[in-house]
């Protein structure tokens, strides 16, 4: 196992692929009992919206087509299932929410809180750290 025992992802891009490699990433690290923090920023926010998740409204590429044609298993759905296993918390970046004027509420039930960058880097410390 990697000497890494924490992971901080931070989820900047709105591609629908880059949600769902994150999801992936998140549910391994979680079953492995790493400790899984994600931080949503920039247009990936959009992804994580109650409105565009209802209206399935993704931005994505080839691989989101297939994904759709095959009906694979939800970004979302599979962040919700790793934060059964535990160790997995979400947070939304507070500059875009107040740019957008965004409230907890507008977001999917699994973000658990909303923070700025300095937060986030507190939390990040010692982790293995990817970006999409």
């Amino acid at each position: 196992m990697s000497e890494f025992k924490k992971l901080a992802i931070i989820l900047e891009s709105e591609d629908y692929e880059k949600a769902h490699v994150a999801a992936m990433i998140s549910s391994v690290a979680a079953v492995s009992e790493i400790e899984v923090s994600i931080f949503i920023t920039m247009n990936a926010i959009y992804n994580f919206l109650k409105v565009n998740v209802k209206e399935n409204k993704f931005t994505g590429g080839k691989i989101f087509e297939k994904l759709k044609e095959k009906k694979a298993q939800m970004f979302y759905d599979m962040l919700d299932q790793a934060k059964m296993f535990g160790g997995l918390k979400i947070y939304a970046c507070s500059m875009v929410m107040d740019l957008l004027d965004l409230k907890k509420e507008d977001l999917l039930d699994i973000v658990d809180d909303h923070l700025g960058l300095a937060a986030f880097l507190g939390i990040m410390e010692g982790s293995q750290t990817i970006t999409f």
